[in-house]
């Protein structure tokens, strides 16, 4: 069985240099013999922001909320929200992640930062037990 890849694609026109870059590595990946999925945040309109909302249910400390904690907690009750969890389903198969985006003063656009502060959650992501080689993504390649 082929290979599968993961395109994390951030920019909000079709018509872009971006799109076409996304476009070609789908093209030849999948001429290549790979099972591609593009995670397209603004045609999926993924929510940014990491709020307690990310979160099914009660928190464990309202009034002191820190959302590394509770999103672990949640994450290892199976209690996050269905958009986080389908994110991180893509990531555990794929074997190569490709991060498309444009520059945006130096940086990644915010829609970009929200999935990765989201979607890589303590816990899932990484945790004391599980860093560097250790890690969900030891065996995983990404670009960018």
């Amino acid at each position: 069985m082929g290979k599968k890849a993961l395109i994390v694609y951030a920019h909000q026109s079709s018509g872009s240099f971006n799109a076409a870059a996304k476009d070609a590595a789908v093209d030849i990946l999948t001429a290549k013999g790979c099972a591609v999925k593009v995670s397209d945040l603004y045609a999926m309109k993924f929510k940014a922001t990491a709020t307690a909302e990310d979160i099914q249910g009660q928190v464990k400390d309202a009034q002191h909320f820190h959302y590394a904690e509770e999103t672990k907690l949640a994450w290892e009750a199976g209690k996050i929200t269905a958009d986080i969890t389908e994110e991180q389903c893509k990531l555990t198969e794929a074997d190569l992640i490709i991060f498309q985006f444009p520059m945006y003063w130096f940086s990644l656009p915010a829609i970009l930062k929200g999935w990765l502060d989201r979607v890589l959650t303590l816990g899932y992501a990484f945790s004391n037990e599980k860093c560097y080689g250790q890690g969900v993504f030891k065996r995983t390649m990404m670009m960018s």
